[in-house]
């Protein structure tokens, strides 16, 4: 009876936390013209990431002025919010203009529909399957990230970001306390509400399930970007070559064609939250930009900055990487639409680039400085300042992503590794797809309408700028001088290359189709060719997955982890103990899901790392907790247990047993199938 009403409570926080806020939030804002504006799917999947900044930021308001983050006061100003969205939106209702023209409908046939939905459903089984085994919480990021939310949840208050490490002062070893700039706060309340409104423990499969939705509703973000993108777009006449076949095939490279690789199920299953999250936002912020200056309409403007904001809060690195994305994007903007300006004007070319960009340039400004876009600004500067700082600026960590790369890790990708990462399909056909984007921007001829709005520059910037900014980062980072780990941001890089790929595709089959109709390709080589490239698309996609796959559970060594900690954690006093607890990285499973036992400190227990790092000459580390483990006799090892005040062990027996088992030193307290547990007398 309690699992059951744990699991209700668990559905409905999910809808109460991740959807009815956005919904409300948009409705306020669109009003009666919601459904002429967006489409039923569009409000659906949008109103998702809306809820999680909206989420973030009613929290972070809640504490700053005094309320505890209990059940009852997330549950109460999540309601007092949708309150408030829908008076404004009732009494303001009657004021609006109803649209007279709706081209905002969902443009899908039935057939197209069906496929979408079983592409949909082929996603969520390929994801679920894969998920099945890897939905038990054992990954280190996961671990890592849920102690702050149950911090949060335990304490009722947002956490000050620090741990305790060992230090080294004049040959001697202490804890000391040390700010960490690797979190942001954004990444954690929304696990902390769904716990307050629910109950259910953080370590179970909730979190998981949480980063399955938030990467199910990426896919989503894509497919109707990929949709808006190019609805308007001058495609050869056919009726293979459209938006709508564009958005499909979108959604299957991005849904069950690579359903597992990074950064889809295989970071869920990993935890990697900010990722995700990242990965959600891009592509709904660029929605959102995107049709406000085709639409010339504010308030999806306004919508635009507001997640922009929010992104800020929730993970560094995906803002980070959204500025060089959007700064891509207004050069290339510049330039494309010059270029479409020299080949549209023979003569007086340089005056018609000017009068364009002025006339451009003055919708633009009419977009972007309206009333609620500059009030939004100062209302985030002044949250900002008085109401939360963000850690990584409030600790300076931002400074260390600018520079000279200061690693290998950091030198950028070789494009073999480049190709690997992003996946060889995507990247080979995606490549072609972007030149081919570019050639019939340039050679096909637009309608007057069209050419006014810059509708197909638009969306050629976008993605292009999107492209082109991520390939740059992560091949090239020396050239935009920053210095971040190029493997993350090679892993932003696979849904733009997914929606050139698809345009490559597409394209690759009207051309066969027209080569068939013009007698010089048979309908038996057409169709064979067609055939093949669907085949090879299938293929290298599953390979993909498969690359993906683990055949090891982790589950049966994770529950050794736990019971060892569970009994620990019930004969120690996690509030009044000094004594410190040692365990190993290396060779214990689930290992960063112990310091939620007991809540006494990120840092604790503490921790022997990989042994790699150890050796690595440019982050020097402390070395108490290598000799304790290897080495627990010596004379270093010795002095690092007194001063450190370290009592308990925990090791793989198989591993690391032998050097204690016989040391008069240590006492065995405790011992299961995989993990002992030792006492230093």
């Amino acid at each position: 009876m309690h699992d059951t009403l744990e699991f209700v409570l668990f559905f409905l926080s999910l809808i109460f936390v991740f959807f009815l806020p956005g919904y409300f939030f948009l409705l306020a804002i669109f009003k009666k013209n919601i459904f002429r504006r967006f489409s039923q799917l569009e409000v659906f999947v949008l109103s998702v990431p809306t809820s999680i900044i909206l989420i973030d930021f009613l929290t972070i308001f809640i504490n700053k002025i005094g309320f505890s983050l209990n059940r009852i006061s997330v549950f109460i100003f999540i309601a007092l919010l949708l309150v408030i969205f829908y008076a404004f939106y009732y009494f303001t209702n009657s004021k609006e203009t109803s649209l007279k023209v709706s081209d905002k409908k969902f443009p899908f046939t039935r057939n197209q529909t069906i496929l979408i939905v079983l592409i949909l459903f082929a996603t969520i089984f390929i994801k679920t399957n894969y998920l099945t085994e890897a939905i038990f919480p054992t990954s280190t990021d996961l671990g890592h990230h849920m102690y702050w939310a149950k911090m949060v949840s335990e304490t009722g208050n947002i956490p000050a970001y620090a741990k305790n490490e060992i230090v080294e002062m004049n040959g001697h070893y202490a804890i000391e306390s040390n700010p960490i700039a690797d979190f942001i706060i954004g990444e954690h309340l929304i696990f902390s509400a769904v716990n307050l409104l629910s109950g259910v423990s953080f370590v179970s499969y909730f979190p998981t399930l949480i980063l399955f939705l938030i990467n199910i509703f990426g896919v989503l973000a894509m497919f109707i970007l990929a949709w808006r993108l190019f609805e308007n777009f001058p495609f050869p006449e056919s009726k293979l070559f459209n938006s709508a076949n564009l958005a499909i095939f979108t959604l299957l490279l991005v849904g069950p064609l690579y359903a597992i690789s990074s950064p889809q199920a295989k970071y869920v299953s990993g935890g990697v939250i900010g990722n995700l999250i990242g990965n959600l936002l891009i592509p709904t912020m660029l929605y959102f930009y995107f049709r406000a200056i085709r639409e010339k309409d504010s308030w999806l403007f306004f919508v635009g900055l507001f997640l922009s904001a929010g992104l800020f809060y929730t993970h560094h690195l995906s803002g980070f990487i959204f500025l060089f994305i959007l700064f891509f994007i207004f050069i290339l903007f510049l330039f494309f639409s010059a270029a479409q300006t020299v080949l549209e004007n023979k003569t007086k070319w340089l005056k018609n680039i000017f009068a364009n960009y002025r006339e451009f340039f003055r919708n633009l400004f009419k977009t972007v400085f309206t009333v609620q876009s500059i009030a939004f600004i100062f209302f985030i500067i002044f949250f900002l300042l008085f109401v939360y700082t963000p850690s990584y600026l409030a600790t300076g960590a931002q400074s260390t992503v600018v520079g000279t790369p200061s690693k290998s890790t950091r030198a950028g990708l070789s494009l073999t590794d480049f190709k690997y990462a992003v996946g060889e399909l995507r990247f080979i056909v995606g490549t072609l797809g972007f030149l081919i984007l570019i050639f019939l921007n340039f050679t096909i001829k637009k309608s007057k309408e069209i050419k006014n709005d810059y509708q197909s520059i638009l969306s050629l910037t976008i993605i292009s700028g999107w492209l082109i900014s991520i390939f740059l980062m992560t091949t090239q980072p020396k050239l935009l001088h920053i210095n971040i780990p190029t493997d993350r941001i090679a892993n932003y890089a696979n849904f733009p290359f997914t929606i050139t790929a698809a345009f490559g595709i597409i394209y690759f089959l009207l051309l066969l189709q027209k080569l068939n109709q013009k007698n010089l390709v048979s309908q038996k080589i057409s169709l064979t060719l067609s055939t093949l490239v669907i085949l090879t698309s299938f293929f290298l996609g599953i390979y993909d997955n498969t690359q993906s796959l683990s055949t090891n559970s982790n589950i049966q060594p994770a529950l050794q982890t736990f019971h060892t900690s569970k009994f620990l954690a019930s004969q120690t006093n996690s509030q009044n103990s000094s004594a410190n607890f040692l365990k190993d990285h290396n060779y214990i499973t689930a290992d960063a899901w112990i310091k939620l036992f007991f809540m006494r400190d990120y840092n604790f227990p503490l921790s022997r790392s990989y042994f790699k790092r150890y050796e690595d000459s440019t982050k020097p580390r402390e070395m108490c907790t290598l000799w304790m483990i290897s080495e627990p006799s010596s004379e270093r090892a010795q002095q690092c247990f007194e001063e450190t005040g370290t009592k308990f062990i925990m090791i793989d027996t198989s591993s690391d047993e032998p050097q204690f088992k016989n040391n008069s030193e240590f006492s065995k307290i405790y011992q299961n199938k995989s993990i002992s547990l030792f006492y230093k007398n």
